[in-house]
């Protein structure tokens, strides 16, 4: 039998700790929410997967509640590390660009 995992490290991403910055002592860096929920699971894996491809790592929070459908039932949120946080939520913010914005 497996032993549960001890800490949220454990769970995630296996390289996720390796990528995550870290602080002065060599601790990982305060994970913060940017404060968008989605309901869909699937929206919130394309949300970190897109701020992973721009090297911000990032994981869900709250996929506990799943139930059938795929539907979170208190919702997925995004976590990021503190210093990376602002620098997400500008990503987050900007226009796709289309064709016609592009000319």
């Amino acid at each position: 039998m497996t032993e549960p995992a001890k800490d949220f490290w454990a769970r995630a991403d296996r390289d996720l700790l390796k990528r995550w910055p870290k602080d002065a002592e060599g601790h990982p860096e305060q994970a913060v929410s940017l404060g968008i929920q989605w309901e869909l699971d699937s929206m919130a894996d394309i949300t970190v997967s897109m701020l992973e491809s721009c090297g911000i790592p990032a994981f869900k929070n709250g996929t506990l509640g799943k139930v059938l459908g795929g539907f979170a039932a208190q919702g997925v949120d995004i976590c990021v590390p503190a210093s990376r946080a602002e620098e997400a939520r500008a990503l987050l913010e900007q226009q796709p660009e289309t064709e016609e914005t592009a000319e």
